[in-house]
Protein backbone atom coordinates (compact mmCIF):
# COMPACT_ATOMS: atom_id res chain seq x y z
CA UNK A 1 0.00 0.00 0.00
CA UNK A 2 1.33 3.43 -0.94
CA UNK A 3 2.17 5.92 1.81
CA UNK A 4 -0.65 8.25 0.81
CA UNK A 5 -3.20 5.45 1.05
CA UNK A 6 -1.81 4.32 4.42
CA UNK A 7 -2.19 7.84 5.77
CA UNK A 8 -5.79 8.10 4.58
CA UNK A 9 -6.70 4.70 5.99
CA UNK A 10 -5.13 5.52 9.34
CA UNK A 11 -6.80 8.93 9.49
CA UNK A 12 -10.19 7.39 8.71
CA UNK A 13 -9.78 4.75 11.42
CA UNK A 14 -8.72 7.30 14.04
CA UNK A 15 -11.45 9.80 13.09
CA UNK A 16 -14.04 7.02 13.31
CA UNK A 17 -12.78 5.67 16.63
CA UNK A 18 -11.96 8.89 18.49
CA UNK A 19 -13.89 11.57 16.63
CA UNK A 20 -12.29 14.06 14.26
CA UNK A 21 -11.88 16.89 16.83
CA UNK A 22 -9.84 14.58 19.08
CA UNK A 23 -7.33 13.52 16.41
CA UNK A 24 -4.34 15.60 15.31
CA UNK A 25 -1.98 15.07 12.41
CA UNK A 26 0.66 14.26 15.03
CA UNK A 27 -1.56 11.44 16.32
CA UNK A 28 -1.82 10.08 12.79
CA UNK A 29 1.93 10.33 12.23
CA UNK A 30 2.65 8.58 15.55
CA UNK A 31 0.18 5.81 14.74
CA UNK A 32 1.99 5.21 11.45
CA UNK A 33 5.45 5.56 13.06
CA UNK A 34 6.09 8.36 10.58
CA UNK A 35 7.65 11.78 10.96
CA UNK A 36 5.20 14.73 10.90
CA UNK A 37 7.24 16.14 8.02
CA UNK A 38 6.66 13.03 5.94
CA UNK A 39 2.93 13.21 6.57
CA UNK A 40 2.93 16.92 5.72
CA UNK A 41 4.64 16.12 2.42
CA UNK A 42 1.54 14.12 1.41
CA UNK A 43 -1.18 16.14 3.19
CA UNK A 44 -0.64 19.72 4.26
CA UNK A 45 -2.72 19.58 7.42
CA UNK A 46 -5.83 17.87 8.73
CA UNK A 47 -8.18 19.79 6.45
CA UNK A 48 -6.46 18.29 3.40
CA UNK A 49 -7.03 14.82 4.87
CA UNK A 50 -10.67 15.61 5.53
CA UNK A 51 -11.10 16.88 1.99
CA UNK A 52 -9.76 13.63 0.54
CA UNK A 53 -11.86 11.42 2.84
CA UNK A 54 -14.95 13.48 2.10
CA UNK A 55 -14.34 13.09 -1.63
CA UNK A 56 -14.03 9.32 -1.16
CA UNK A 57 -17.34 9.21 0.69
CA UNK A 58 -19.08 11.28 -1.96
CA UNK A 59 -17.70 9.04 -4.68
CA UNK A 60 -18.85 5.86 -2.92
CA UNK A 61 -22.40 7.12 -2.45
CA UNK A 62 -22.80 9.00 -5.73
CA UNK A 63 -24.27 6.04 -7.60
CA UNK A 64 -26.76 5.37 -4.80
CA UNK A 65 -28.03 8.95 -4.74
CA UNK A 66 -28.27 9.29 -8.51
CA UNK A 67 -30.46 6.37 -9.54
CA UNK A 68 -29.85 4.81 -12.92
CA UNK A 69 -32.54 2.15 -12.55
CA UNK A 70 -36.17 3.05 -13.16
CA UNK A 71 -37.72 3.33 -9.68
CA UNK A 72 -41.01 2.10 -11.12
CA UNK A 73 -39.45 -1.35 -11.54
CA UNK A 74 -38.04 -1.69 -8.02
CA UNK A 75 -39.25 -4.37 -5.60
CA UNK A 76 -39.03 -4.35 -1.78
CA UNK A 77 -35.72 -6.25 -1.89
CA UNK A 78 -34.28 -3.44 -4.02
CA UNK A 79 -35.18 -0.90 -1.34
CA UNK A 80 -33.47 -3.10 1.25
CA UNK A 81 -30.28 -3.34 -0.85
CA UNK A 82 -30.24 0.39 -1.58
CA UNK A 83 -30.49 1.28 2.10
CA UNK A 84 -28.04 -1.40 3.19
CA UNK A 85 -25.36 -0.13 0.80
CA UNK A 86 -26.05 3.44 1.86
CA UNK A 87 -25.68 2.68 5.57
CA UNK A 88 -22.55 0.62 4.93
CA UNK A 89 -20.94 3.73 3.47
CA UNK A 90 -22.23 5.92 6.30
CA UNK A 91 -20.79 3.52 8.89
CA UNK A 92 -17.47 3.31 7.02
CA UNK A 93 -17.20 7.13 7.19
CA UNK A 94 -19.10 7.54 10.42
CA UNK A 95 -16.94 10.41 11.72
CA UNK A 96 -18.85 12.62 9.25
CA UNK A 97 -22.15 11.79 10.93
CA UNK A 98 -21.07 11.99 14.55
CA UNK A 99 -21.91 15.56 15.56
CA UNK A 100 -22.38 16.54 11.92
CA UNK A 101 -23.63 20.07 12.66
CA UNK A 102 -20.46 20.84 14.64
CA UNK A 103 -18.26 19.47 11.86
CA UNK A 104 -20.12 21.56 9.27
CA UNK A 105 -19.71 24.65 11.43
CA UNK A 106 -15.94 24.21 11.57
CA UNK A 107 -15.23 23.30 7.94
CA UNK A 108 -16.88 25.21 5.11
CA UNK A 109 -16.00 22.49 2.59
CA UNK A 110 -17.79 19.85 4.65
CA UNK A 111 -20.75 22.20 5.13
CA UNK A 112 -21.16 22.76 1.38
CA UNK A 113 -20.59 19.13 0.41
CA UNK A 114 -22.86 17.62 3.05
CA UNK A 115 -25.67 20.06 2.26
CA UNK A 116 -25.46 18.92 -1.35
CA UNK A 117 -25.36 15.29 -0.19
CA UNK A 118 -28.47 15.76 1.94
CA UNK A 119 -30.29 17.37 -0.99
CA UNK A 120 -29.33 14.42 -3.19
CA UNK A 121 -30.49 12.00 -0.49
CA UNK A 122 -33.79 13.82 -0.15
CA UNK A 123 -34.30 13.88 -3.91
CA UNK A 124 -33.62 10.17 -4.27
CA UNK A 125 -35.89 9.20 -1.38
CA UNK A 126 -38.64 11.41 -2.81
CA UNK A 127 -38.26 9.72 -6.19
CA UNK A 128 -38.60 6.30 -4.55
CA UNK A 129 -41.65 7.33 -2.52
CA UNK A 130 -43.39 8.83 -5.55
CA UNK A 131 -42.72 5.64 -7.52
CA UNK A 132 -44.31 3.57 -4.74
CA UNK A 133 -47.31 5.89 -4.71
CA UNK A 134 -47.66 5.77 -8.51
CA UNK A 135 -47.71 1.97 -8.22
CA UNK A 136 -50.47 2.34 -5.58
CA UNK A 137 -48.23 0.60 -3.05
CA UNK A 138 -47.87 3.72 -0.91
CA UNK A 139 -51.01 5.41 0.37
CA UNK A 140 -50.54 8.97 1.54
CA UNK A 141 -51.37 12.47 0.35
CA UNK A 142 -48.76 15.12 -0.42
CA UNK A 143 -48.60 16.48 3.14
CA UNK A 144 -48.19 13.02 4.67
CA UNK A 145 -45.58 12.16 2.05
CA UNK A 146 -43.60 15.30 2.98
CA UNK A 147 -43.64 14.34 6.65
CA UNK A 148 -42.61 10.79 5.84
CA UNK A 149 -39.77 12.08 3.66
CA UNK A 150 -38.51 14.27 6.51
CA UNK A 151 -38.62 11.32 8.92
CA UNK A 152 -36.68 9.11 6.52
CA UNK A 153 -34.00 11.74 5.92
CA UNK A 154 -33.63 12.45 9.63
CA UNK A 155 -33.25 8.77 10.42
CA UNK A 156 -30.57 8.29 7.76
CA UNK A 157 -28.65 11.36 8.94
CA UNK A 158 -28.86 10.92 12.69
CA UNK A 159 -29.22 7.17 13.26
CA UNK A 160 -25.52 6.79 14.06
CA UNK A 161 -25.56 9.77 16.42
CA UNK A 162 -28.53 8.29 18.25
CA UNK A 163 -26.76 4.94 18.49
CA UNK A 164 -23.67 6.61 19.93
CA UNK A 165 -25.56 8.75 22.44
CA UNK A 166 -27.69 5.82 23.60
CA UNK A 167 -24.65 3.50 23.79
CA UNK A 168 -26.23 1.12 21.27
CA UNK A 169 -23.61 1.43 18.51
CA UNK A 170 -22.99 -1.98 16.98
CA UNK A 171 -21.89 -1.10 13.46
CA UNK A 172 -24.61 -3.24 11.90
CA UNK A 173 -26.37 -1.54 8.97
CA UNK A 174 -29.18 -4.11 9.16
CA UNK A 175 -30.71 -2.39 12.20
CA UNK A 176 -30.61 0.98 10.45
CA UNK A 177 -32.32 -0.43 7.36
CA UNK A 178 -35.02 -2.03 9.52
CA UNK A 179 -35.62 1.31 11.21
CA UNK A 180 -36.01 3.18 7.92
CA UNK A 181 -38.22 0.58 6.26
CA UNK A 182 -40.29 0.36 9.43
CA UNK A 183 -41.26 4.00 8.93
CA UNK A 184 -42.69 3.07 5.53
CA UNK A 185 -44.78 0.11 6.67
CA UNK A 186 -47.87 1.97 8.02
CA UNK A 187 -48.26 3.78 4.69
CA UNK A 188 -48.10 0.70 2.48
CA UNK A 189 -51.08 -1.10 0.99
CA UNK A 190 -51.82 -4.53 2.46
CA UNK A 191 -49.85 -6.84 0.15
CA UNK A 192 -46.77 -4.60 0.05
CA UNK A 193 -46.99 -4.04 3.81
CA UNK A 194 -46.97 -7.79 4.40
CA UNK A 195 -44.05 -8.23 1.98
CA UNK A 196 -42.02 -5.43 3.57
CA UNK A 197 -42.78 -6.61 7.11
CA UNK A 198 -41.68 -10.13 6.20
CA UNK A 199 -38.48 -8.71 4.72
CA UNK A 200 -37.75 -6.77 7.92
CA UNK A 201 -38.41 -9.84 10.08
CA UNK A 202 -36.27 -12.07 7.85
CA UNK A 203 -33.19 -10.01 8.70
CA UNK A 204 -34.08 -9.50 12.38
Amino acid sequence: MKTRERILQCALELFNEDGEPNVTTLDIANELDMSPGNLYYHFRGKEALLEELLADFMDKTHGLLHLEADPQGLEPEDYWLFLHLLFESIIAYRFLFQDLSNLMGRYSLISRSMRQWVEALRGTLLELLLALRDQERLRCDDRALERLLDALCQTVLFWLDYQRISSRADGDPTHAVQQVLGLLVPYLEADTRHWMSSLIERYD
